[in-house]
């Protein structure tokens, strides 16, 4: 039981700094962007880690009890999202109007419809471009992340295609009825 309760921890320990890892990925929008990217690419690239990490260390609890902080891992992935977008807003490596209205708009609509699949959908303009942001202002650092999706698909990949895929595309399509 020490051993569920600890790896339960642990899972709930890596959420929470993935959502503080959102929040300070912003801070480095203080600096040039040529130090300022790689940095930023480092941190998502942990957040990234631990977002691969914590469901199946937290899955490895044979009550499958959910703890609050799990609850709320979804608000962890769009912390880091949003603090990727202002980092590049804050940066200037992206107009602020568009910047702030894709934020506005993303809000509302989560507001509106309340859909985690809408969030899932929301992370990917910001994902993508600090990955384009990266690979301009510092290669390695974009490459790092690439690779790292590259890895995390073939890891993940029997679970992709036949659960994660269709089980957004119902909840995108749900939006619509």
């Amino acid at each position: 039981m020490k051993i569920t309760l600890g790896l339960k921890l642990v899972a709930d320990i890596l959420t929470t700094l993935r959502f503080l890892i959102g929040l300070y990925i912003v801070r480095f929008s203080t600096f040039e962007p040529n130090n300022g990217v790689p940095l930023a690419s480092v941190f998502l690239w942990i957040a990234w880690v631990t977002d691969l990490l914590d469901g199946p260390i937290s899955r490895l609890d044979p009550r499958k009890v959910q703890t609050w902080v799990g609850r709320h891992d979804l608000t962890a992935d769009v912390t880091v999202s949003l603090g990727c977008w202002l980092f590049l807003i804050f940066s200037n490596l992206i107009n602020p109007f568009i910047g702030f209205g894709y934020i506005f708009l993303g809000a509302f609509l989560l507001w509106y419809f309340k859909s985690e699949y809408l969030a899932w959908a929301f992370q990917a303009p910001p994902y993508g471009m600090m990955i384009l942001v990266a690979l301009k202002h510092a290669p390695t650092y974009g490459m790092l992340l690439i690779v790292w999706i590259v890895i995390v698909v073939i890891i993940t990949w029997p679970r992709f295609p036949k659960y994660t895929l269709p089980e957004f595309l119902r909840g995108m399509r749900a939006l619509f009825k």
